[in-house]
């Protein structure tokens, strides 16, 4: 047999294997009538309610991105959201300066993230800042949790800054991986206040070791409240990280140079963020679960607002499909409703709840013997539907994102593992929408209850 032929048999004995391995087709190439499954989908409602929760941290020692929030927009449904800082020093030399030193100003620089909330267009945006006279932020690890209703009492305005903002140049920058501007306010303080006269003093004297112990240090100088005033209806983020430009710096001299000393904004640093309520959410009380009578459904991060989904027409839907096979699942919410300006937050979470409205919380012993065996993962303390894959090795969690007006997010191995416990005491039956970074942006998002779903396809063994 010559090399032609034998190709030609190899190509064959392929051709007749592959039409062997196709189950529904026959070997004349007709489709076989007698399936041995049917593959289906099913769009399945989900009912929902609404409540506001506390359990949020702004501190920049919780997980998440680096962030603070100043400034106060009007939300139409949410009502007057504002939100003010409050932030330690920490000396980034811990030498002292010689005592002949002469004081001469501080310069105080508040580098933006590229965060913006609210606004549109071109305003004029003015910080001003206060000395902390409550109390000094928690230090020590594990450090003290800051909330978004957390607060600490500051005295009279220190100096204050102007700057126009453009806010189609944040997005802008917000949007690229690695920016290329960084806006900041920059301005002095006001002359001789008590604030520098001991900051000075401890430069120069270090009195009974305050500028080298950092417990003595933070109670010398409790920290600094950043205030927007009087805002043009925008939320703007800070950064304060080491490498930003956000900082105090103290300038001084002697009789043979002039000199500066730079004080850094300290991670242990957080954010008060209140909301007046209108609307149906008006006078509702934290854990307080509502189903609102026009039938939407809230999310707001900040001071925050949840959307709690019931599993029960889930369980009721898939007992009656006898022997079904969950092939994938994926949450979805099919549209929104916000303003242009008002962008909801890119991605939500799943985190467990309860019938009370309290999270699964892992430091409880009978809580944690719940949730052993399901498919979640750990944020913080409580439990979030973990997700198909991984990154890097780690577990991930199912994340629903926002794109062309609608969430999705798929959740398989979650919803097959709900699925397999069905029957069992520990039946999951609530879910919570959780925005990403809740304590860290005030986004919110507006839909209807009919639109949030859960798609399921699956496959029965045929009947035939």
């Amino acid at each position: 047999m010559n090399l032609w032929a034998r190709r030609m048999g190899q190509l064959l004995l392929a051709a007749l294997f592959l039409m062997g391995c196709e189950d529904e087709n026959s070997l004349l190439g007709f489709r076989n009538p007698n399936k041995k499954f049917n593959v289906d989908y099913l769009d399945i409602p989900l009912t929902s309610g609404v409540l506001l929760i506390d359990s949020t941290r702004t501190d920049n020692l919780a997980s998440g991105i680096n962030r603070l929030l100043a400034g106060k927009y009007q939300d139409p449904d949410l009502g007057e959201v504002r939100a003010t800082f409050f932030t330690q020093l920490r000396p980034g030399i811990i030498d002292t300066i010689p005592p002949e030193s002469i004081y001469d100003s501080i310069i105080v620089e508040f580098q933006l993230d590229n965060y913006a909330y609210g606004a549109q267009g071109i305003t004029d945006e003015t910080i001003s800042v206060h000395e902390i006279t409550e109390d000094s932020i928690s230090y020590t690890l594990p450090a003290i949790p800051y909330y978004y209703t957390s607060s600490l009492g500051y005295g009279q305005s220190m100096g204050q800054g102007t700057i126009s903002v453009n806010y189609d140049s944040l997005k802008k920058q917000a949007s690229l991986v690695r920016p290329d501007t960084a806006f900041s306010f920059r301005f002095k303080l006001n002359e001789e206040t008590d604030f520098s006269t001991r900051l000075f003093d401890l430069l120069k004297n270090n009195p009974d070791n305050a500028l080298k112990d950092p417990k003595k240090f933070r109670y010398a100088i409790k920290g600094l409240a950043v205030v927007a005033e009087n805002p043009s209806n925008s939320i703007l983020g800070f950064t304060g990280s080491a490498q930003s430009r956000t900082r105090l710096t103290l300038h001084y001299h002697t009789a043979s140079d002039t000199l500066t000393r730079v004080f850094y904004m300290d991670i242990g640093s957080f954010s008060n963020i209140t909301t007046d309520r209108i609307g149906e959410l008006a006078g509702v009380q934290k854990y307080e679960l509502i189903e609102p009578a026009s039938e939407l459904r809230y999310l707001q991060n900040g001071s925050p607002v949840i959307t709690r989904i019931d599993l029960a027409n889930f369980y009721t839907a898939m007992e009656s499909i006898p022997n079904t096979l969950i092939n994938a699942a994926e949450f979805v919410i099919e549209s929104t409703d916000n303003p242009s300006y008002l962008g909801p937050p890119p991605n939500i979470y799943l985190r467990t709840i309860k019938e009370d409205n309290q999270f699964y919380n892992q430091k409880k012993v009978i809580d944690r013997d719940f949730m052993a065996g399901y498919w979640v993962m750990r944020d913080e303390d409580y439990y979030l539907s973990r997700s198909d894959i991984t990154t890097g090795g780690q577990s991930v969690p199912v994340t629903l994102n926002y794109s062309d007006g609608m969430y999705v997010g798929n959740a398989t191995l979650f919803m097959q593992d709900l699925y397999s416990k069905r029957n069992t005491d520990t039946k999951l039956q609530y879910l919570a929408l959780y925005s990403v970074n809740i304590g860290k942006t005030v986004n919110r998002a507006v839909f209807n209850s009919d639109q949030i779903k859960l798609r399921i396809y699956y496959t029965i063994p045929s009947s035939q």
